[in-house]
């Protein structure tokens, strides 16, 4: 993957942008789900790279007893993960640059964001460094032929923006694999992720758009994985990564 000529103050500032506007984030089931998919272990400390508003961070803390780290760039969003992520220690940081010592972690998290890095090779090394040698990475990316993108052209006869973030990335879940595993991971196991089918407004019993909740359901139940929105991408660090053969 190519590095972007941007400048980490450029990115700062779009994310702030956005978290001082609609922010991004999915819904809490989901955030759910991904923490009861993962099976963290109690007592494990887990570092979320690029945490967002916290939300994952806040569901994985209600499963089991972690130790649990998160960092985001933007601090419009690491003020709202205070409010969210109770009980994590939460850092404003460049997942490019993270501030913890080597091996500090059992898990690493990094949930639909090392696309937007300028240096995407960069932030994979610094998760590596920072994690255990045995420690467990689940890496979530998106997918550039997705089902999602099918029907938007067969809806609207054209490709959807890609512009909401100041970088964007997509790759097929063949391309990714061979993405992470040219830089020091192992992919173990790799399941699809699609957008969560939401009955009612989240917190309220307001129904959203009941053609949309169908559409979701029958994607989340029936979507072949090759066409999932995103890929998570269960690592561990390969054999040269672990005894730092990796540069």
């Amino acid at each position: 993957m190519e590095r972007v000529n941007l400048k980490s103050k450029d990115i700062i500032l779009d994310y702030n942008r956005i978290y001082s506007g609609p922010g991004i984030r999915a819904n809490s089931a989901y955030y759910r789900w991904l923490a009861r998919l993962f099976n963290l272990r109690q007592g494990a400390k887990l570092l979320d790279v690029s945490c967002g508003e916290g939300i994952f961070l806040k569901e994985a803390l209600k499963l089991s007893k972690l130790k649990a780290f998160g960092l985001d760039i933007s601090d419009k969003a690491i003020s709202i993960a205070k409010n969210n992520a109770l009980g994590s220690s939460l850092v404003v940081a460049d997942g490019q640059r993270v501030p913890f010592k080597d091996k500090s972690f059992d898990y690493l998290t990094c949930l639909g964001s090392l696309e937007h890095y300028i240096d995407q090779e960069l932030g994979l090394k610094e998760m590596q460094r920072v994690a255990k040698d045995n420690a467990t990475f689940y890496i979530l990316l998106p997918n550039s032929l997705s089902i999602n993108l099918f029907l938007h052209v067969i809806k609207h006869g054209n490709k959807p923006p890609e512009d909401f973030q100041i970088i964007e990335r997509t790759a097929t879940r063949s391309e990714w694999a061979l993405f992470l595993e040219k830089n020091g991971l192992k992919v173990s196991k790799v399941y699809g992720s699609n957008l969560w089918p939401e009955f009612f407004k989240e917190g309220t019993r307001k129904v959203k758009s009941v053609p949309k909740y169908f559409e979701r359901l029958l994607i989340k139940l029936f979507c072949p994985l090759n066409l999932s929105m995103d890929f998570i991408f269960v690592c561990k660090k390969s054999s040269s990564a672990a005894s730092g053969e990796i540069n």
